[in-house]
């Protein structure tokens, strides 16, 4: 939420309203003002008892912050019902991007708020990285440069003395690295041994003092660090807030973590990040959003597994990745400030295709894109995986997808590379392409016939047609991102003919573009 009519010189005034537990993390954010929590169980324990009173409060919360910040612009970042609800309300007159409500109660929503509303059922399959979308969303998918660096909290004395003290038996100590051993999930968690075994190898090698994080649910994983590790090591599990957390970070020469909010706000905060992903989390979706931070996952063609699925592999992806791996990573980047190749600690053969048997794990490090977004870049060799491919293809062909004018034709821009396939993966992707162009076809053929005969057995043919189309993105593996993106946004466009079929033939353009540049 923005007022935008800062004097000259001045910036304007940004304000975030949130759930009172994400209020605390607002002094992280660079040009915003303040955070203005919802009274949520307040209000919500008042609606059962009095609702006009709860309604009043409600009403009496939003005039205060318009007293101090009445909005030019709301963005809401939120696809539910309540938080499309709560932005109309707060907007008053003033527009609103991302998720919206139209004048009838329906949702509105831009190409790319679409597309994040559809991939977060399946977020596997998205190409981009989460920060990246949802900047998109808020309206900045073009020239992503900007700054996104997080607000250092100032120094605290308190935070010294206890980095000193745990540091004072340490006589070879050269610096500090955090480890952050718990995840959301116990199958997203590196073994704690291996974090033992890695900080063992610092210590000796490079004089790293392991500096152990979480939360008071997790001094359990560190006390069993201990009970693993043979040298000096700081456990803070339990003893700092968010805040503090900060200042640890900030005096530590690198954070080996799982995929955490702890991950991210040291990739804000610029403390250089090396994170492992297991199980459902992968690098391309929620790595660290930070240049030259380095992400691993398990060389798995089971990997990333769906969220709310069992695993069938006795979670053997938690020991895929090798601490000899993790050690040879940290251990170059303390030395040169660069990721070394990962090649000598990995097993020897030949790289896997698309949904290979488990080999090597793959190693990325994050860069820039020509667009400005987030970006892999592997140091394993998996550059020319099929998996890899089709995730920086599908970069290029969502982005002009996404960034169009939804009431204008869409024209694709083929890269002037050409398609770099393995055969088999290629037929198959052709294969796919295929039907849904047949489908397509015949679905936009239906709507034209229904535009100049709007009779109810044209109309049941096309809705028909309408639903194979819905099954044969939902079928075509290598689509199914651009399928997630096809369901919201054809189920927008609800009675209305002309726009349904101008949506239809921005899909045809480009899946008949797709397939004309596979078969080359």
């Amino acid at each position: 939420m923005a007022s935008l009519d800062a004097p000259v010189g001045e910036k304007n005034r940004v304000y975030l309203v949130c759930l009172p537990n994400f209020a605390s993390s607002a002094v992280f954010l660079n040009n915003t003002e303040r955070a203005c929590p919802l009274p949520r169980d307040g209000f919500l324990s008042k609606l059962q008892e009095d609702w006009p009173s709860a309604a009043a409060d409600l009403w009496q919360w939003r005039d205060e912050i318009w007293q101090n910040c009445k909005p030019d612009l709301v963005c809401n970042l939120t696809p539910t019902v309540p938080g499309r609800l709560l932005a109309r309300f707060l907007a008053g007159d003033a527009p609103i991007t991302g998720f919206g409500l139209d004048e009838y109660g329906f949702g509105t929503a831009s190409p790319w708020a679409a597309f994040f509303q559809g991939s977060s059922r399946k977020r596997s399959v998205s190409p981009f990285n989460l920060v990246d979308l949802f900047r998109a969303v808020a309206g900045s998918s073009r020239g992503l440069a900007g700054d996104s660096a997080l607000a250092a909290p100032e120094p605290d004395i308190n935070v010294d003395k206890i980095l000193a003290d745990g540091a004072a038996d340490a006589k070879e100590l050269k610096g500090m690295v955090a480890f952050q051993l718990g995840a959301s999930e116990d199958r997203r968690r590196w073994p704690v041994e291996f974090f033992a075994e890695l900080g063992d190898a610092l210590w000796h090698s490079a004089g790293m003092l392991p500096v152990l994080l979480g939360s008071a649910d997790e001094a359990a994983l560190a006390a069993r660090y201990a009970q693993h590790s043979k040298s000096p090591h700081l456990s803070l599990a339990g003893r700092t807030s968010l805040q503090d957390l900060a200042r640890v970070l900030l005096q530590c020469r690198l954070l080996v973590s799982n995929d955490t909010g702890t991950m991210h706000l040291a990739a804000g905060l610029g403390c250089p990040v090396l994170g492992i992903f297991l199980a459902t989390a992968q690098c391309w979706d929620t790595g660290p959003y930070q240049e030259n931070s380095c992400s691993i996952e398990p060389g798995l063609r089971c990997h990333p597994c769906a969220f709310g699925t069992e695993c069938q592999n006795e979670h053997i992806c938690r020991y895929a990745i090798a601490p000899e791996l993790v050690t040879s990573l940290a251990q170059g980047f303390l030395r040169h400030g660069r990721w070394p190749e990962a090649g000598a600690a990995q097993p020897d053969g030949p790289m896997p295709p698309f949904g290979g048997e488990a080999e090597r794990a793959r190693v990325w490090r994050g860069v820039k894109d020509a667009f400005g977004f987030m970006d892999l870049q592997s140091l394993s060799g998996h550059a020319k995986d099929a998996r890899t491919l089709w995730f920086l293809e599908q970069r290029d062909f969502l982005r002009q997808f996404l960034d169009r004018d939804p009431a204008r034709q869409f024209v694709y821009r083929a890269p002037d590379i050409g398609f770099e396939f393995p055969t088999a993966e290629k037929e198959k992707l052709a294969a796919e392409l295929a039907v849904l162009n047949g489908q397509l076809t015949l679905l936009l053929e239906l709507g034209k016939m229904l535009r100049l005969k709007p009779l109810p057995p044209l109309r049941e043919r096309f809705v028909s047609a309408l639903h194979k189309t819905s099954a044969a993105f939902e079928a075509a593996s290598y689509m199914l991102a651009l399928g997630l993106l096809w369901r919201v946004e054809v189920q927008e466009q609800g009675d209305n003919l002309e726009n349904a079929l101008l949506c239809i033939e921005q899909y045809f353009n480009l899946i008949s573009s797709l397939l004309q540049r596979v078969n080359g």
